[in-house]
């Protein structure tokens, strides 16, 4: 296998070998550790698939004593917490702290053959104190008896709450956990639509003391280095795909990301398994299906596609003709093909197709665009209505006049290999956006 991507890329309760890399993750474990030295409550706050338990399951690795609590599936805190809690190991700890003689255990009943651990179950209940009741387990399995074994457990541990998957339904308790006055660090993770829904300002304000947000964190530095950490000898050629895929919204968490990268050099290790270089075969593999291999000739192509698309969806969008070819115009003394042209209540909307593989920041057909006011066909003049170019470049510059309409590279490339399901919301998009009094806008349209 070129890459080392588990089938499940969440981590889960029963992840080994957790790995958290990225400048941006390293800092915010660093804040979540200071968290927990601190005696701090902390939140981790962001959309699945960001790393919270990703980062929590690092902190369990490093913090000793740390309780790990997953309330995904759970209605109430206190079942996770009483499922998590080892009596046995409870009693490991504590038996060599308890003081044989505060609770009568003398030399006569050792020499009677008496076990200690016999005559300390014989005491239950019958002393108030902390490490007896550890002993004895001697607790309600409801959420105050929860609290006063987490109280009882700070005289045996240095002990850290780490909670995952707070849900809307856990937060009166949680709120009641954090006003106990325990004195233990506890970090949480929430996800981002459960903390958008917290009303309650004394809750919001504990959760935002030392608030950790994933959502937007990744850098271009992070992306990189988790391409690396999973996909190390192919991550040159990996990584600016990406990338780009990321920058254009497709993909939008560390887990879309590992998803994306295990299905598609799967894919290609299959198609490559007979050849010598399979490491090879699966770069150029990748290079192909995320370029363009002629940009000149795929614009034209998606323009063909938009036409057609146009046609089918004229009754729906009031539009009374579309030209089947690119449609030639004289501005300013020169020539350009409109590769889009259709007439909508009486008025021209014209539109070029601009696939690019470069960095150009500027296009001589584009800039005559902006300049086109009228176009005339059979014999009949149509005031422009709306300017608009399609385009895969973030550089390319346009006027006011002009609307930009933005899609990805691999969204283009989805497209012209015929998913036409893409084309028809894109195109749908930007016909709304045509319904706008506004004369220019920029349009970025993406997944």
């Amino acid at each position: 296998m070129i890459c080392n991507i588990p089938k499940v890329t969440v981590t889960t309760w029963n992840s080994n070998n957790v790995i958290l890399v990225g400048p941006t993750y390293k800092q915010y474990l660093e804040k979540a550790l200071n968290s927990i030295k601190n005696n701090d409550i902390a939140s981790i706050i962001g959309q699945p698939g960001m790393g919270k338990t990703t980062i929590l399951k690092k902190v369990q690795e490093i913090v000793k004593d740390s309780l790990y609590m997953d309330l995904a599936s759970k209605n109430e805190i206190e079942e996770e917490f009483w499922s998590k809690i080892d009596k046995n190991e409870i009693r490991q700890k504590v038996l060599p702290r308890l003081d044989k003689k505060k609770y009568g255990y003398t030399f006569w009943k050792r020499l009677l053959g008496i076990k200690f651990e016999d005559w300390l179950m014989k005491a239950c209940g019958k002393y108030n104190d902390p490490l007896l009741r550890l002993y004895c387990f001697d607790y309600q399995k409801d959420f105050d008896g929860m609290i006063k074994a987490i109280n009882d457990l700070k005289e045996v541990e240095h002990l850290s709450l780490l909670i995952d998957e707070v849900r809307e339904n856990h937060i009166p308790k949680i709120h009641r956990l954090i006003n106990s006055g325990l004195g233990v660090p506890i970090l949480m993770a929430v996800p981002t639509e459960v903390y958008s829904k917290i009303t309650d300002l004394a809750i919001r304000r504990r959760l935002d003391e030392s608030r950790i947000s994933l959502d937007n964190a990744l850098t271009s530095e992070d992306i990189k280095e988790i391409v690396d950490a999973y996909c190390h000898e192919i991550s040159e050629d990996l990584f600016p795909i990406v990338l780009s895929l990321w920058n254009g919204r497709e993909l939008n968490t560390v887990s879309s990301i590992l998803q994306f990268m295990k299905s598609e050099v799967e894919k290609f290790e299959k198609e490559c398994s007979n050849s010598q270089d399979v490491i090879n075969c699966v770069k150029e593999k990748l290079k192909e299906s995320h370029s363009l291999k002629n940009p000149e000739e795929e614009s034209k192509q998606l323009e063909k596609m938009i036409r057609d698309l146009l046609s089918s969806l004229s009754k729906e969008f009031q539009i009374t003709y579309v030209h089947p070819r690119g449609k030639r115009a004289e501005i300013k003394g020169k020539y350009v093909t409109l590769g889009i042209f259709f007439i909508k209540e009486g008025n021209a909307y014209v539109g070029l197709v601009k696939l690019l593989n470069d960095d150009r920041t500027d296009d001589e057909e584009v800039k005559l665009l902006s300049m086109l006011e009228k176009v005339e066909h059979e014999k009949k003049e149509y005031p422009v209505e709306k300017r608009f170019i399609i385009t895969n470049s973030q550089k390319l510059n346009v006027d006011n006049t002009v609307t930009k309409i933005e899609l990805t590279t691999m969204e283009a490339i989805r497209i012209l290999q015929g998913d036409s399901e893409i084309l028809e919301e894109k195109l749908k998009e930007i016909l709304n956006s045509f319904n706008t009094k506004a004369s220019s806008a920029s349009v970025v349209v993406s997944t």
